[in-house]
C-alpha cells in the first residue's frame, strides 16, 4: 500500500509540474504572440503604403516620360500653372 501512495503522490506531483511547464509557456507566449499578430498588421499596412507608392511613381514616371517626347503635355501643364508664350497677349479672368 505504501508503494501505491508513493507512486500516486509522484503521478500527482508530475501532473502539476506537467501542468505548471504547460502554464508557464502560454503566459511566455501569449505576449508574444499577441505582438507578432501587431506586427503583422503593421506590416499589412506598409506593404499597402508600398503599393500606393508604387502606384504614384508609376504615375510620376509617365509625366516625365511625356515631359519628354509630348509637347502638347508640356504646353498643356504650362498653361495650367499660367505660362505663356513670349509676347502671347493673355487675358484671365478670376471667379469672384
Amino acid at each position: 500500500m505504501f508503494a501505491t501512495l508513493k507512486e500516486k503522490w509522484i503521478q500527482y506531483i508530475t501532473a502539476v509540474f506537467a501542468v505548471c511547464v504547460v502554464l508557464f509557456a502560454a503566459f511566455v507566449t501569449y505576449p508574444k504572440f499577441l505582438r507578432l499578430k501587431e506586427l503583422k498588421a503593421r506590416n499589412d499596412d506598409l506593404s499597402l503604403q508600398v503599393e500606393e507608392k508604387k502606384r504614384e511613381i508609376a504615375v510620376l514616371k509617365d509625366y516625365q516620360q511625356r515631359f519628354r517626347s509630348d509637347p502638347d503635355f508640356v504646353e498643356k501643364i504650362a498653361r495650367q500653372n499660367g505660362r505663356v508664350f513670349p509676347g502671347e497677349l493673355v487675358f484671365m479672368f478670376s471667379k469672384d
